[in-house]
C-alpha cells in the first residue's frame, strides 16, 4: 500500500521511470507488477522497447489501470542491439525532471522509486546495485502485485545457501543507507536529473552493440562535474538470471577509448540527433489513445 504522507516532510516530486526492454513477456509482466505496488505512486513508466518481436500492448493495457499516470511505450525496429538509441527516445517523451533507469529483468523493491527520489541531490547521479535471483524463485505477477516479491533477508539467505542467489547484500534495504567509494554507473539502476542528462546529449547511440555504454555516460557526466554517488542498501532491485542475449561488442571498447582519449563530453549521436518519425509512441491508461 502507498505510504501516508508525513506533513513535516516535503512531498517527493514525480519521476519518469524508463524501463529498457526486449521481448521476454514473462519477466516484463513481473516487472510491471513490482512497479504497480510501489509505495511512492507519483511516477510515469516509459517502456523503452528495442524492437521486441513479442507484443507488449496487451500487457500494458492490462496493467495501466493500476498506475496513477499513463504508461508510455516507445519502440523502434529490431535491427540489432540499440538500447542507447531507444533510451534517448524514452527520455525525449518523458514528462518529469527526475529520470530513473532500470532494465526489465530487474524487479524493483517496493521502495525503489521512493528511494531514488528521497536520496537525490542536485548535480549528482544516484547509482545503486542489484542482487541476483533465479527466475524460478520469483513469484507470478499477480502474486507479486498482491503480496510483493517475497525476497526478504531470510528468503535471500536461504536461496544463497542453495546456490540460487548471489550478491544478496545488495538486496537488503536498510533504514540508514550509506555512500561508498566511487563504483560507477550500473545502467540497470541509476537516476539523474533531465537537465544533467541533456548537458551531455544523453546516451551515446554510436554504441550500436552491447557493452561499455554505461561506462561511457559515467565518464562524460564526470567530465562536466556531475558526481556519481553509489549508495548501499537503498533503491534495491533483484536481477532475474536468464540466458545472455548478447555479449560485449569489442568495437565498443575502441569507441570508449576514443571518448576517454579525446575527453568527449557531448554524445555524437544522442538526444539532439533524434528525428521525427524514427520511432513509435503509444500510451496506455486513463483514457489515453495509441498514437
Amino acid at each position: 500500500m502507498p505510504e501516508k504522507q508525513n506533513p513535516s516532510k516535503p512531498a517527493l516530486a514525480p519521476a519518469s521511470v524508463v524501463i529498457a526492454c526486449y521481448s521476454d513477456l514473462d519477466i516484463f509482466e513481473r516487472n510491471l507488477a513490482a512497479f504497480a505496488r510501489q509505495t511512492h505512486r507519483d511516477f510515469e513508466l516509459i517502456v523503452a522497447d528495442d524492437g521486441s518481436p513479442q507484443p507488449y500492448g496487451p500487457l500494458l493495457e492490462k496493467w495501466a489501470p493500476r498506475f496513477s499516470r499513463p504508461i508510455q511505450h516507445v519502440r523502434h525496429d529490431d535491427i540489432g542491439f540499440r538500447k542507447t538509441r531507444i533510451l534517448n527516445r524514452a527520455v525525449l517523451v518523458s514528462r518529469f525532471d527526475r529520470l530513473i533507469f532500470i532494465d526489465q529483468d530487474c524487479l524493483p523493491h517496493h521502495h525503489f522509486v521512493r528511494d531514488h527520489l528521497a536520496h537525490s541531490v542536485p548535480g549528482a547521479v544516484l547509482a545503486a546495485r542489484r542482487a541476483h535471483v533465479r527466475r524460478e524463485d520469483v513469484p507470478a505477477p499477480e502474486e507479486i502485485f498482491a503480496r510483493g516479491l517475497g525476497l526478504g533477508p531470510l528468503r535471500l539467505l536461504s536461496l544463497r545457501l542453495r546456490g540460487r542467489a548471489a550478491l544478496i547484500e545488495h538486496g537488503l534495504p536498510l533504514p540508514f543507507p550509506y555512500e561508498i567509494a566511487y563504483r560507477g554507473i550500473l545502467g540497470s539502476n541509476f537516476s539523474i536529473s533531465k537537465a544533467d542528462f541533456v548537458k551531455i546529449n544523453g546516451f551515446n547511440a554510436a554504441y550500436a552493440g552491447p557493452g561499455w555504454e554505461d561506462t561511457d555516460i559515467d565518464f562524460r557526466l564526470r567530465l562536466v562535474g556531475i558526481r556519481i554517488r553509489t549508495l548501499r542498501h537503498v533503491a534495491v532491485e533483484y536481477h532475474v538470471d536468464h540466458p545472455v542475449r548478447v555479449i560485449n561488442d569489442l568495437l565498443n571498447q575502441e569507441r570508449l577509448q576514443a571518448v576517454k582519449t579525446n575527453r568527449v563530453v557531448r554524445a555524437p549521436v544522442g538526444l539532439e540527433e533524434i528525428r521525427e518519425g524514427d520511432f513509435e509512441r503509444h500510451e496506455y491508461g486513463h483514457g489515453a489513445m495509441a498514437k
